[in-house]
């Protein structure tokens, strides 16, 4: 599966603002240009900025939804919009002004005694229009797609009152809209209006009558949906929960055969040269941070653990140190909140991910992926796997550097969050592609960037 729609659905008011500020990039820089110098501007770096304007605005969260117009939200939406035009301007500068005295190359068909001119009256008062029209358009439009969209998505829950239960404690743990409606399977459903559910959700078809069957056939003609609730969640809430998986064959059917290898191929291409082109762009911060943690305490820069990869095979990955020497002298230990074997350098780098950095060789060497499962410590590991159900199922993909579960979910230090993020790891092996990483991307980029989700609630 390459695309999720119902990814797409959920998602329709950002795609369709990042749409809006991607015509308005390109429509506003061709008038000004067009204008100034009666010529289009250069396409390559047209494209190039509106793609840098898109990806920072959803990093920095422009996109995000607004529930109320207020100064506070005001206020803080014109900062974000202040820096992404300043930032923008900068970018193009380097892009423009950069080549041309590094390189002698002219991005844009214009004489160079008008680069000037180009870059404050053509660029410059375009990218002040769009800012404007953005930032009121942006805000307006979160507000009123909010309350358009501010209702219960409700669906009815057919089976037994353990199991409803079982499904109300599983669907809490993330915050949503959705609201399950118990209905027992032995109850008449002719008095259920299509108009007022988005679907119906179902443990087992075994117990359900003819009678309720047909009712079912003649609300999924309306366009109702009529699905199990293992599909339910994989759909709606993007997880698949263990504990409500009957036998390893849910799974085994799910989990893509080798015609989708072609995938695999592409995403090994994409790490390699992704991580090379990191480590090349990434190597002044390489430096810094190393410098940084031998100042320190004068001890090792780097530290290796040994991890489960693919298959179950032992991989040793290598990160930056981020604690004191012997740190776990007295055993494995979970990372607490405040933990005190952190040292003062170990905390910045945490929290910015950058400790993460040198597994970029382990993914150029093959061991892992920029995207997959975080890989456990075989420590660990065994007891998962006594308290778990299908925890072996992680390996059957190459582990990453970030997830779908560390996109997701916070950092975890315990069994029980180790079982949720379980449920977004095996969604992602089933449901891996090409766009998927690239949103697990972005994602863990905007969540570095907010300093999020690296330490214990």
């Amino acid at each position: 599966m390459l695309i999720n729609y119902s990814w797409i659905i959920r998602r329709r008011r950002i795609l369709f603002s990042a749409f809006v500020d991607f015509f308005l990039i390109i429509c506003f820089y061709n008038i000004f240009h067009l204008d100034n110098f009666q010529s289009y501007p250069n396409k390559f770096v047209t494209f190039c900025i509106a793609a840098f304007w898109i990806i920072i605005s959803y990093i920095i969260g422009r996109y995000m939804q607004i529930k109320n117009i207020n100064s506070n939200g005001l206020i803080k939406n014109l900062i974000k919009i202040v820096f992404l035009f300043l930032l923008c301007n900068f970018v193009y500068l380097i892009i423009n002004y950069g080549l041309i005295i590094v390189f002698d190359i002219f991005l844009v068909k214009v004489p160079y005694q008008n680069f000037d001119r180009l870059l404050f009256y053509s660029f410059f008062e375009s990218l002040i229009s769009i800012s404007l029209v953005s930032y009121f358009f942006q805000y307006i439009l979160s507000v009123i797609t909010h309350k358009l969209y501010k209702y219960d998505k409700k669906w009815i829950y057919i089976g037994s009152v353990l199991n409803y239960k079982r499904i109300l404690e599983e669907s809490s743990s993330r915050k949503s809209n959705v609201k399950l409606i118990l209905k027992k399977e032995d109850e008449d459903l002719n008095e259920i209006k299509s108009t007022s559910i988005e679907g119906i959700v179902i443990n087992s078809f075994a117990n359900i009558s003819e009678a309720n069957l047909e009712v079912f056939r003649k609300l999924k003609l309306r366009g109702i949906k009529v699905i199990t609730s293992l599909t339910w969640f994989e759909k709606e809430l993007n997880r698949i929960p263990t504990n409500l998986i009957y036998d390893r064959y849910q799974l085994i059917e799910k989990i893509k055969s080798s015609e989708y290898n072609y995938q695999l191929r592409i995403k090994r291409i994409g790490d390699i040269v992704v991580s090379l082109l990191l480590l090349f762009f990434l190597s002044p911060i390489f430096l810094t941070i190393s410098i940084l943690i031998f100042l320190e305490d004068r001890n090792s820069i780097f530290y290796t653990q040994r991890r489960t990869g693919l298959n179950g095979k032992k991989l040793k990955i290598i990160k930056f140190r981020s604690m004191k020497i012997n740190a776990e002298k007295d055993g494995i230990q979970w990372s607490s909140k405040n933990d005190n074997r952190i040292t003062k350098v170990g905390k910045l780098i945490r929290a910015t991910r950058l400790d993460e950095l040198p597994q970029l060789f382990c993914v150029i060497k093959g061991d892992m992926s920029l995207i997959g499962p975080r890989p456990e410590r075989p420590e660990i590991e065994e007891e998962f796997l006594k308290d778990i159900p299908y925890y072996d199922y992680r390996n059957v993909i190459k582990p990453g550097l970030s997830g779908w579960a560390q996109v997701n979910y916070p950092y975890g230090a315990s069994v029980f969050d180790s079982k949720k993020k379980l449920s977004y790891d095996i969604y992602y092996i089933i449901n891996f592609s090409f766009f998927l990483d690239l949103l697990i991307l972005f994602q863990t980029i905007k969540i570095i960037f907010n300093l999020k989700g690296y330490k214990p609630d």
